[in-house]
C-alpha cells in the first residue's frame, strides 16, 4: 500500500514560500497548515498564539539556553520547561496534520518529522537577498535596513531549528527533493512547476 504523500515546504523570509505553498495546495485540493499549526499547538499545549509565534523565530542557542535557566529558575508548565513544552505541542501538531491525509505543510521542519511514516515531498523555497528585502520593505513598510536585519534574524532562527532538530542542513539543496528560486518566477508558476513535478514524480 503506498504511503499518504505530504508536500512540505521550506523556505528563505522573503521568498514567497507561504504563499507558493497555499496556491499549490488549492491546486491539488489539498488542505494547507502554516499559521493553523501555531493555533493547534498553542491549543494543546496551553500556551497562548504569541508565545507560541515568537518561539518559532527564536534560535535554537537562545532556546536551549532559556531551557537551562527556566530548569534552574523553575519556568515550568505542566510539570516541564516551557520552551520544551512548545516544542513538543508543534510536534504533536504536525503529525496530526500528516495523520489525517494528504496536504501541503510550511515549515515547522515537517519534511524531518514525517520522513519516516510518509512519502514526504520536499521543497525548498529560495530567492536572492536583493528580491527578498526588496519584497519585506513593500510589505511592512520597512527600510531596507530594517528588511535585511529581519531576513538575517528568521533565517537564523529557522537554520537553527531545523539544523538542531533534523539530519539534514537547512537551505543546502541535497537536503530537498526539489529546490526553487523565485527570482524569475512568479508565485502561481512556482506553485504550477511544483504540481507539475508532483505529477511527474516517479
Amino acid at each position: 500500500m503506498a504511503k499518504t504523500q505530504i508536500i512540505t515546504i521550506g523556505r528563505r523570509c522573503g521568498s514567497g514560500g507561504r504563499i507558493i505553498g497555499r496556491t499549490l495546495a488549492e491546486k491539488l485540493g489539498l488542505p494547507f497548515y502554516d499559521k493553523e499549526l501555531i493555533t493547534a499547538a498553542a491549543k494543546e499545549s496551553g500556551l497562548c498564539d504569541k508565545f507560541m509565534e515568537n518561539f518559532e523565530e527564536t534560535p535554537t542557542a537562545s532556546l536551549l539556553y532559556s531551557l537551562v535557566m527556566n530548569a534552574q529558575q523553575g519556568g515550568f508548565y505542566m510539570g516541564k520547561p516551557i520552551e520544551l513544552v512548545a516544542y513538543e505541542a508543534q510536534i504533536n501538531a504536525v503529525r496530526e496534520a500528516g495523520a489525517k491525509g494528504p496536504c501541503v505543510i510550511v515549515g515547522r521542519c515537517a519534511d524531518y518529522i514525517l520522513k519516516d511514516d510518509y512519502d514526504v515531498v520536499s521543497v525548498f523555497i529560495t530567492a536572492s537577498k536583493s528580491f527578498r528585502a526588496a519584497r519585506v520593505m513593500e510589505m511592512d513598510n520597512i527600510s531596507e535596513k530594517e528588511a535585511n536585519a529581519k531576513l538575517a534574524r528568521i533565517d537564523k532562527a529557522r537554520a537553527s531549528y531545523h539544523n538542531y532538530h533534523a539530519e539534514t542542513k537547512w537551505g543546502a539543496s541535497d537536503s530537498y527533493e526539489l529546490c526553487i528560486s523565485t527570482d524569475k518566477l512568479s508565485y502561481e508558476a512556482a506553485a504550477e512547476l511544483i504540481e507539475n513535478y508532483i505529477k511527474s514524480r516517479k
